[in-house]
């Protein structure tokens, strides 16, 4: 068993998430529920491997050995039920990274993109930034529970769109898309020719419904990219590495000329020794600490079901970043994002970064000891009592 209990000090690391909060407007200091790694202590095989290599007193310019291709296919192979050829493998520094470069190589500039929202942040960016169209297709929003407005979706794929980035599991309201509803995406991409961008770095993240991978689906192969990396299950986003799994050789091909054309060359050997680790011995971690996420996210409901009612939380099926629906106060995310941390000491993940419908909900890092959960939950019950409801 290991120890997801354990709370580990990061105040005399360079951590973002505990060091680095000026964005609040507060000193450092809160109790941070917000950017997306956890407090959990990494796969220790990860870190023995890590300090095995470092006893060699070189670490230069890297390439993955083949062990590195070999533990990444036997993962996907072993937990989601697909094998990636070992020449469709691409590394990288991070997805986002990936999408960018991605979208320079396949779509000419001003070419439409469409993202389904509210998303992960950084998609705005890399569409915006790489000189495309970025096209809205939000999602429906009903009874805490989001779907796909497939309407919508194939109105924007027939009006032209010339790729979809897509999130499974989707950052950040916790669905994990269904087979049938990957399957209905991958069709709708085939019939119009679209390129399918797929952000999976949350794949191993499929707490009440199992995850489905789009490489499963051969009809949309010639047109796929899918991006996954370990700084999410295993607490690794320190050492910026990810891996593309890009079948289409023509499409592989232009990928690697646009980040050879930038001399962007990586990730660095540290890197590779920790994915090679992670993908070997990490199965047993990985489940525990999935199981504690359920639990952690089971909290949560029970809690703000007793103590902030009107606080609703969205369906949570995985991740380890849950989604509130905080209108209840009555204010922008921007203005409990205040709030919370200049009244209550916490800060959690402004809502309205994911798009503009969703102002007035915040997202909840739950990838923490139950103590530091527990913690944060009292806080904003806090605010609960004082801004909307105050027992007699």
């Amino acid at each position: 068993m290991y120890d997801f209990d354990k709370v580990t000090d990061r105040k005399n690391t360079s951590s973002i998430k505990w060091n680095f909060q000026h964005a609040f407007g507060q000193p450092d200091g809160l109790l941070p529920f917000w950017i997306a790694d956890t407090d959990f202590a990494t796969l220790p095989e990860i870190t023995d491997a890590i300090q095995k290599r470092c006893e060699h007193p070189i670490i230069g310019y890297s390439a993955p050995l083949p062990s590195v291709y070999t533990a990444i296919q036997s993962w996907w192979e072993r937990r989601h039920n697909w094998k990636p050829e070992k020449e469709w493998m691409l590394q990288s520094f991070g997805v986002v990274t990936g999408i960018y470069f991605t979208l320079d190589a396949l779509v000419a500039k001003g070419g439409k993109v469409l993202i389904f929202t509210p998303v992960y942040d950084p998609f705005f960016a890399a569409v915006n930034n790489s000189g495309h169209t970025l096209i809205d297709c939000p999602l429906n929003y009903q009874d805490n529970r989001y779907t796909i407005d497939w309407e919508r979706f194939e109105t924007e794929l027939k009006n032209g769109a010339e790729a979809a980035v897509i999130c499974n599991p989707h950052n950040p309201v916790g669905r994990v898309w269904s087979y049938e509803e990957i399957d209905k995406i991958v069709y709708l991409c085939a019939k119009y020719n679209v390129y399918l961008l797929s952000d999976e770095i949350h794949a191993d993240f499929g707490l009440t419904r199992r995850y489905t991978t789009v490489g499963r689906f051969l009809k949309t192969h010639d047109k796929l990219v899918i991006y996954t990396a370990i700084s999410k299950s295993f607490n690794m986003a320190g050492l910026g590495s990810s891996c593309m799994i890009v079948p289409n050789e023509k499409i592989r091909n232009k990928i690697i000329e646009a980040y050879d054309s930038r001399w962007m060359f990586g990730p660095c050997d540290l890197a590779y020794t920790a994915i090679e680790a992670a993908y070997t011995y990490g199965d047993k971690w990985m489940d525990e600490q999935c199981d504690y996420l359920e639990k952690n996210a089971e909290y949560v409901k029970e809690y703000l079901a007793e103590y902030a009612p009107q606080i609703k939380v969205t369906e949570h099926e995985g991740t380890f970043l849950m989604w509130l629906n905080m209108r209840c106060f009555e204010k922008s995310s921007n203005e409990l994002t205040e709030i919370l941390a200049k009244e209550y000491g916490i800060a959690l993940g402004d809502g309205s970064h994911y798009g503009s419908q969703a102002d007035g909900f915040m997202r909840l890092n739950i990838g923490c000891p139950m103590a530091t959960l527990k913690s944060g939950l009292e806080q904003i019950a806090k605010m609960y009592a004082d801004h909307i409801y105050s027992p007699k």
